[in-house]
């Protein structure tokens, strides 16, 4: 996959849930991706907390972004009404429910 479909995916995703607010979050977010495609297998972590995000891109860079704007509308692009992957959040009640 071309890393330039990556981060434009997710900021499309993102950027009409933050309603006009810290977008410049945006911007930080698709710099923490660098300009190597996709292999097969890559992984990315994403971790929240509160209103930081920590971040593990494809080749192991790590990087945070701070903002309560873009973290909410991270966690309802996955778990909002309108999930991006309804299997995943499926995945995670099955999971949060067997703890």
């Amino acid at each position: 996959l071309s890393i330039d479909k990556y981060p434009p995916a997710i900021i499309e995703a993102l950027e009409p849930r933050m309603a006009g607010q810290d977008l410049e979050s945006l911007d930080e977010f698709k710099k923490m991706n660098p300009p190597v495609d996709l292999v097969q297998g890559a992984e990315m972590e994403m971790t929240i907390r509160g209103d930081t995000l920590l971040y593990k891109n494809a080749v192991g860079g790590l990087g945070q972004i701070k903002s309560i704007v873009f973290t909410r509308a991270l966690c309802d692009v996955y778990y909002g009404e309108d999930a991006v992957s309804p299997s995943h959040l499926e995945d995670v009640i099955k999971g949060v429910k067997s703890l």
